[in-house]
């Protein structure tokens, strides 16, 4: 039976809890040692991908316990799932999830799996998988109006009919989710300054797994941390980055979200969840990430898990008890809200 991870011991007026393990089974200790070698073509983007949203074939493990139902927003294709036992009236909550897959690659096997088992446990609660843009026919400059103005429909749609809305994504679909909060908070605050119009609608809370959140890729330590990481090399991660900025600067703040008023995000309320890795080249870019968010007072849960590799959590169908444990706990982190 997978065991919860426990918070640390809080301190005086901390709002971002911070649960840190430390225990690495030999299975993933195996499996990682066997990713090594092949760290080439592990989560590599396959073929470019068209322009606009491309539509997906739902995966078996999303189907197996889930209804999926196509919709589009905003000419994105955008895939609903609902458990096949437990009512989604109740509670009235969504999470948008935005995948991963260096910003280049359509929802995994894994990815569709993770919306399910989110759908199945988290009581009252539509999963929708949104199939973004993607680079590098999609870049940022071009793909980013287009998510924000997909953010403004969805969250309008939201409010009028009473839904809680929770955006969600890992790795480059973590950059996204809190890219578009951060510039829709900056706009609304912008305007609010100016006028007394009501603030727009906005989520409750982010739920961030392994999230990019610097695409300048200046951190020293993402090298120092290199030989450690099963996965990710510094080469790829800048050669992912620089296919989605395009030609914005690596520093905008539509893109790294480290720039963003990040205060912000306390002012309106809204909590801001997450996952890191000890050892995931990403990862001392979004402890960092996770500290601003304590400094501007922002709500939110966290989990650190040292000698875990990148999005570790997406092997839970494999059965490594690291990554049952992990997603035990984010169901914990989302059922809350």
């Amino acid at each position: 039976m997978a065991t919860r991870p426990k918070p640390d011991a809080p301190t005086l007026d901390q709002t971002i809890q911070v649960t840190t393990r430390h225990d690495r089974s030999i299975f993933m200790f195996f499996i990682q040692m066997l990713l090594r070698p092949f760290h080439r073509h592990v989560g590599r983007p396959g073929k470019r991908q068209p322009k606009g949203s491309i539509e997906l074939k739902p995966s078996p493990i999303g189907t197996k316990r889930c209804t999926v139902k196509h919709r589009k927003v905003c000419d994105l294709n955008v895939y609903d799932m609902e458990s096949k036992e437990l009512s989604t009236e109740e509670g009235k909550k969504r999470i948008y999830y935005f995948c991963g897959g260096g910003w280049q690659s359509p929802p995994s096997m894994q990815h569709w799996g993770m919306c399910s088992r989110m759908a199945q446990d988290v009581p009252g609660t539509t999963v929708s998988l949104v199939s973004y843009p993607l680079a590098p026919n999609n870049p940022a400059p071009e793909a980013f109006p287009w998510l924000m103005r997909f953010y403004r429909e969805i969250m309008d749609r939201a409010e009028e009919v009473g839904e809680k809305v929770i955006l969600a994504g890992d790795s480059s679909g973590g950059n996204i989710v809190l890219s578009l909060i951060l510039e829709a908070l900056q706009a609304d605050d912008e305007e609010a300054m100016q006028s007394e119009i009501k603030c727009r609608p906005h989520p409750v809370a982010v739920f961030a797994t392994c999230p990019s959140t610097d695409l300048t890729r200046n951190n020293p330590d993402i090298k120092k941390l290199e030989k450690k990481d099963p996965m990710l090399r510094f080469k790829f991660v800048k050669s992912t980055a620089e296919a989605w900025r395009g030609d914005w600067d690596p520093a905008d703040r539509r893109v790294t979200p480290i720039n963003a008023n990040i205060s912000l995000l306390a002012k309106y309320g809204i909590h801001v969840h997450g996952i890191t890795a000890g050892h995931d080249i990403l990862s001392p870019d979004g402890i960092i990430f996770r500290k601003k968010l304590e400094e501007n007072g922002v709500s939110g849960q966290w989990l650190h898990w040292e000698k875990q590799m990148h999005c570790f959590v997406l092997t839970y169908p494999y059965g490594l008890r690291e990554a049952k444990e992990a997603i035990d706990w984010v169901m914990d982190v989302l059922k809350a809200e």
